[in-house]
């Protein structure tokens, strides 16, 4: 700028130049020549000249004077606009929101800033003259004063903006933004710095930062699949559970068709789920009401099926889209309803099962009873045996449903697996074309288990294994043992447990099926119905474990229990020796029990086999009579007490008051009720032996004979 207005200077001293020179040769010129046409005589010529000369004065004297003056007026004009520009450029300067620093490019020394800088660093004009760049810097790298340097060294490039780590005055700190340009002022080669004060910036950037973080992390660990992709269908971004089911990787980045095409491999399936969720797209984007949730089955990358709930929310020209997985809480509901439907039968169980053992012992007693009395060729022989064996089959059908009943608790103890594997393959298999895989780990654990019931579960399992193979295949058992940690996705508590697992060659069961399977009476074969495989998740459960059933169409089936462990491998039990019968006493036996039929079927019982026999109906008159004969000096040899009594005393509290009256009292429980804890556990309770309703005859005999054996 000062440049041009030097140049413009010159050119107007040049101007007025020329033109007096201009016009000082011409009036010399023209003015000569015109005096020697004019004048001859020579003194007035010299007269003429004199004239002549003081009006080339008076003349250029009043051109210059009208040259200089209106180039002086242009001077101070241009004077005026340069100090206005002056003004302007200084007012901008010192009050733009930025501060503002010149360094020179060489050296790096500060010449100049603006009063912002002042103002924003909190130094005074005469202080800023001795400051350095490490300085006004946080003095450690990268905001170093040599990083600084580096910074005005490498302006001379093109305009560069970095973050920079400031420090005022007083010693705090601030995030600035900082740019750089080389420039050329009054002919200096200079470094212009303009420094901006970004600390809210940088905060909101922070928080925003966080609010990232904290939103990825959040997205991460939602139990559930979220994701979501732009208006042209390209998936943006999908959590872990989304890439870990479907078998995608962070830098994966597939079309919603795409990821649809792996969710959903099952091409019909697919069109009707995609037609459905189109549709509802297509509504809110018409009427703005939200997207219906919909229902599906995906398939995983392992080859597991999921069910989820797929909910869709359109967000700034974005598709959100989240995947609940419903199948644990599918799961948990029907389990939840089975353990409802199963109570409820079990109450109902319980009852009918008690009422019908004690029919059937008058049943099956008194056909024992006849069989007794009758020659071994009577022609009614072999119907009563058959009637028998009917009533046997009710009676195994009665413990069926004891399983269901609060009174099926199980009756602990520690059980090798493996010798109830063995047993319950030797017995179900016997006479079938299916043949057995065993695959066993070595050092399997035994378990907590009723051993009887648990015998009826794994029967009740081979057995059905070999109707899903009417013509022969082989039966794989395996066994392992298998820790649980918490929180597992079988819903068991933390431990150790065993896990056993059924597989067969067999048709398969439906998946529509598969989740019926385990209700009562429920069966897939045509015509078929029964309690096994409920009478399987009844006992299953009690033992505190889980079954499951996996079984993909075509290609057999599987049920694995999950049992609890006794934490180490016991070894097997020798066989107990049998018992040898002695000679029934003779004496005197009571009877207590509230069914008529049963207290007369069993008085006429030990009746033959030469006993005496007091019946009575409940407790409180057992306890009676006994107290009655102890006092007489003939007390009871043995006494046979029903273990529930409705509305009254049953045989165990009877129990207590008898011992209590006479500690050496032989006495036997007796009750429908097999899987009772007193019934298992009966010498806990002050009793010598037990039986079973419905019991035969000789049952009753071998129990008398135990009892009366003993000291």
């Amino acid at each position: 700028m000062r440049a041009a207005s030097k140049k413009r200077q010159r050119r107007e001293i040049n101007k007025i130049v020329g033109v007096y020179a201009l016009f000082g040769s011409a009036w010399i010129y023209l003015s000569g020549y015109a005096l020697i046409w004019l004048v001859s005589d020579r003194e007035v010529a010299e007269q003429i000249e004199v004239y002549k000369g003081l009006m080339f004065i008076m003349v250029t004297s009043a051109l210059l004077y009208q040259l200089i003056s209106r180039f002086a007026g242009r001077l101070a004009e241009s004077v005026d606009r340069l100090e206005e520009s002056e003004a302007r450029f200084q007012a901008i300067y010192h009050n733009v929101n930025d501060a503002l620093f010149i360094h020179d490019a060489a050296t790096g020394q500060l010449v100049d800033v603006n009063r912002t800088m002042c103002e924003m660093f909190g130094y005074t004009p005469e202080e800023v003259r001795g400051l350095s760049v490490g300085e006004l810097s946080l003095g450690e790298p990268p905001y170093a004063e040599a990083d600084a340097r580096l910074l005005l060294q490498q302006a001379a490039g093109p305009p560069r903006t970095v973050r920079w780590r400031s420090r005022k005055k007083d010693g705090s700190l601030f995030w600035s933004e900082v740019s750089l340009r080389r420039a050329d002022i009054g002919g200096s080669d200079r470094v212009i710095v303009l420094v901006r004060d970004i600390t809210a910036r940088h905060e909101m950037e922070e928080a925003l930062q966080q609010n990232e973080e904290i939103l990825k992390v959040l997205m991460e660990e939602m139990p559930a699949g979220v994701g979501w992709a732009d208006e042209s269908g390209r998936v943006q971004y999908i959590n872990s559970y989304v890439s870990d089911w479907l078998g995608y990787v962070s830098e994966d980045h597939p079309t919603l068709e795409e990821l649809m095409e792996r969710a959903l491999p099952d091409r019909a399936y697919r069109e009707q789920v995609l037609g459905c969720w189109r549709e509802e797209i297509a509504n809110t984007l018409r009427s703005g009401v939200p997207v219906t949730p919909q229902e599906a089955k995906i398939s995983c990358a392992d080859g597991s099926s999921k069910h989820i709930i797929l909910n869709t929310r359109l967000v700034h020209h974005r598709i959100l889209f989240t995947l609940t997985d419903i199948t644990k809480w599918e799961a948990m509901q029907r389990e939840l309803l089975k353990a409802q439907k199963l109570e409820s039968l079990g109450v109902l169980a319980g009852g009918i099962a008690h009422d019908f053992n004690n029919i059937l012992t008058g049943i099956l007693g008194n056909l024992s009873f006849a069989e007794l009395l009758l020659d071994p060729d009577h022609p009614a022989r072999g119907a009563v045996q058959n009637a028998e064996k009917a009533s046997q089959r009710a009676a195994e059908l009665a413990h069926q449903l004891l399983t269901f009943s609060k009174g099926g608790q199980p009756i602990k103890k520690v059980v090798p697996l493996e010798r109830l594997l063995q047993e319950s393959l030797n017995l179900a298999l016997h006479g079938t074309k299916v043949q057995t895989r065993l695959n066993l780990q070595a050092g399997l654990h035994a378990i907590e288990a009723d051993e009887g019931q648990m015998n009826q579960a794994f029967n009740n399992v081979i057995i059905n294994a070999c109707q899903a193979m009417p013509g022969g295949g082989v039966l794989t058992v395996a066994a392992e043992n298998a820790p649980l940690q918490a929180g597992n996705d079988l819903g068991l508590p933390p431990g150790d447990y065993v896990k056993v697992s059924f597989i067969d060659q067999g048709c398969g069961i439906p998946y529509d099926d598969q989740k019926l399977v385990f209700d009562p009476y429920y069966s897939t074969k045509p015509g078929g119905s029964g309690l096994g495989l409920a009478s399987v998740h009844s006992i299953v459960i009690k033992h505190g474990g889980r079954v499951e059933v996996s079984s993909p169409p075509g290609t057999g089936t599987t049920l694995t229990f999950y049992l609890p462990s006794a934490g180490q491998a016991v070894p097997e039990e020798a066989p107990p020796q049998p018992e040898v019968p002695g000679k029934p006493g003779e004496g005197s036996v009571l009877v207590m029990d509230d069914e008529e039929a049963i207290r007369t079927l069993t008085r006429d019982m030990l009746q033959y086999l030469g006993y005496q026999v007091v019946t009575c109906v409940n407790g409180e008159e057992a306890v009676r009579l006994y107290r009655e004969a102890v006092q007489a000096g003939k007390p009871f040899a043995v006494a046979i007490m029903d273990l529930t009594i409705p509305a009254g005393m049953g045989g165990k509290e009877a129990a207590q008051q008898i011992l209590a009256l006479d500690p050496t009292a032989r006495l036997i429980v007796s009750s429908g009720y097999s899987n009772d804890p007193v019934m298992a556990q009966h010498n806990d309770y002050g009793f010598c032996a037990a039986v079973v309703k419905p019991y035969r005859c000789d049952e009753l005999q071998q129990a008398l004979e135990r009892v009366l054996s003993r000291p």
